[in-house]
């Protein structure tokens, strides 16, 4: 154990000294939001003159970030497709002059699957702003490093391996982020060993991930993304004890460690004694994660529940920075603008705390005025640097009949609904019930639901005058409810799975298209 520490202090050390440069300009830049964004941006316009996007809008022209503003337009992942199978037929310099290095798949919720080309600028811009949370991390935590750590890992999806055209899909695994450095330095505080990733089953996958953390009685830091990932492998230890001690035999865990877990058995506080020296767990906690989140806190209450920044597969947004702070923006990682709800854009210094507004990027990856459809509130400033809160996607509506369902207003009704119970899982999606169409709150509560909580729901989405319109004409019946049992997250998790998302980066949301959602869960309509 003596000389674990040891190569855990001296590794993390070597991490946060690689990470120190970032965090240093990270630190200075948020004083002066501006000129770093400005900077930055016509440095990248610059290298990008003679690409084909360049040359179209005329890159070379632009000199302030309103000629920008001016020459190029808002865009959205459609308006790149044609650009991507290009780049896939082997062409060169089409959105950036560098090259390509890979198409990632994106995981997520909203639409089918997108290729985002990744260059090494675009890896460099995402370990700028991870850089800096390493530091902060260690920093505000000093007891992590001496002790291993847990980095969300998923399993493979189908893509690995295969290409796009010339082009290869996708990062072996998430490690990919973190640059070859640091995935030798991550590897030396990792607990579970890249081997263990072989089984696309769901089973095999958590019995083998949870044989090496349930192994690692050192363990200081778990980081995933999502919260229901988590606390849905803590729920299959407790269902499947048995399993995951006979995995940990067959790989080699010494016998008292077993035995040590045998004893434990699976009752209240469980994991407070399996990892008593378990310190941060690093995941989303925002908008529906939150509640899943509040889930883990009270299964591992002797560790600090550290909220992400938001982080997507196009752009590295924003990144816990300062103790008992929201996220602060990735200054020095992208150009950003800011959309508000009439469509004015603004720049990162003009935002005004309180207020909400969607993300609009671009990146060294060659996605230019791209709009994220992340939509965020800013709590506060670091210098004039704002600090942000994720509050929900932008662009997912259900849209069947001309309702125009959207994803907000259903999170408001909902959380306004249920706030005083402790709500396990909350979501609405479209249902068909002897040949009816409606809209069905899905929903598992600690207390009771409240009375006349059909009518309550109804009554409020029809403040959507699409919804109520389409409820007068009788395309919609009036929103009921279904009152969940078993483990709803599981069920989600593994039909989002079954879809092609990573389970890792699954999580719960407000409002979902799907139809066959009373087929697939436990419970009943109320």
């Amino acid at each position: 154990m003596t000389v674990r520490r040891t190569i855990c202090r001296m590794a993390s050390l070597a991490w946060r000294a690689k990470s120190f440069p970032a965090y240093r300009s990270f630190r200075e830049y948020l004083a002066r939001c501006r000129m770093a964004q400005t900077a930055y941006l016509l440095r990248l316009l610059d290298r990008n003159r003679d690409c084909a996007y360049g040359r179209r809008y005329g890159f070379s022209a632009i000199n302030t970030v309103g000629d920008f503003q001016d020459r190029v337009p808002l865009t959205r992942y459609e308006d790149y497709c044609t650009y991507i199978e290009r780049i896939a037929d082997g062409k060169h310099a089409v959105l950036t002059n560098a090259p390509v290095l890979l198409f990632e798949p994106s995981s997520g919720t909203t639409s089918g699957r997108k290729l985002v080309p990744y260059t090494c600028e675009l890896k460099r811009e995402f370990q700028r702003g991870i850089g800096p949370w390493i530091v902060s991390l260690y920093s505000q935590f000093p007891a992590l490093a001496s002790g291993r750590a847990y980095w969300s890992i998923s399993p493979p999806q189908d893509h690995t391996g295969k290409k796009h055209g010339a082009i290869p899909v996708g990062f072996d695994n998430d490690w990919g982020y973190l640059g070859t450095v640091g995935k030798v330095l991550h590897s030396c505080v990792a607990v579970s060993p890249e081997g263990m990733l072989s089984s696309d089953d769901a089973g095999s996958f958590r019995n083998a991930t949870l044989a090496s953390l349930m192994a690692a009685e050192d363990l200081r830091l778990i980081s995933v993304w999502s919260p229901s990932f988590l606390r849905i492998m803590l729920d299959w230890y407790t269902e499947h004890q048995d399993d995951v001690l006979e995995t940990m035999s067959l790989l080699g865990t010494a016998r008292e460690r077993v035995s040590y877990l045998r004893g434990l058995g699976t009752g209240e506080g469980l994991f407070e004694h399996v990892w008593p020296e378990l310190t941060v767990v690093s995941c989303w906690a925002d908008a529906a994660s939150a509640r899943e989140a509040g889930q883990l806190a009270r299964r591992l209450p002797h560790a600090r529940i550290q909220g992400k920044g938001l982080i997507s597969t196009e752009a590295f947004v924003s990144l816990p920075f300062l103790a008992d702070r929201d996220p602060v923006l990735a200054v020095q990682s992208h150009f950003f603008e800011f959309m508000t709800d009439n469509g004015d854009l603004l720049l990162a210094d003009q935002l005004e705390r309180g207020r909400e507004y969607s993300v609009v990027v671009t990146t060294g990856g060659g996605f230019y005025r791209y709009c994220l459809a992340d939509r965020i509130v800013v709590t506060g400033f670091v210098g004039n640097t704002p600090t942000i809160r994720f509050v929900g996607k932008t662009d997912l509506v259900s849209d069947y009949y001309g309702e125009k369902l959207n994803s907000s207003h259903v999170s408001r009704a909902v959380d306004s609904l249920l706030r005083d119970r402790e709500v396990r899982f909350a979501m609405l999606a479209p249902d068909r019930v002897n040949g009816s169409c409606s809209y069905t709150l899905y929903v598992q509560c600690e207390r009771e639901l409240p009375q006349g909580l059909r009518e309550k729901l109804d009554r409020l989405l029809r403040n959507n005058p699409n919804y109520r319109y389409c409820i007068s004409l009788g395309q919609l019946s009036p929103a009921r409810v279904f009152r969940l049992q078993g483990d709803p997250c599981a069920v989600f998790e593994a039909t989002c799975a079954a879809d092609g998302q990573r389970r890792g980066d699954i999580k719960p949301v407000p409002l979902s298209k799907r139809q066959d959602w009373s087929a697939r869960f436990e419970g009943d309509y109320v």
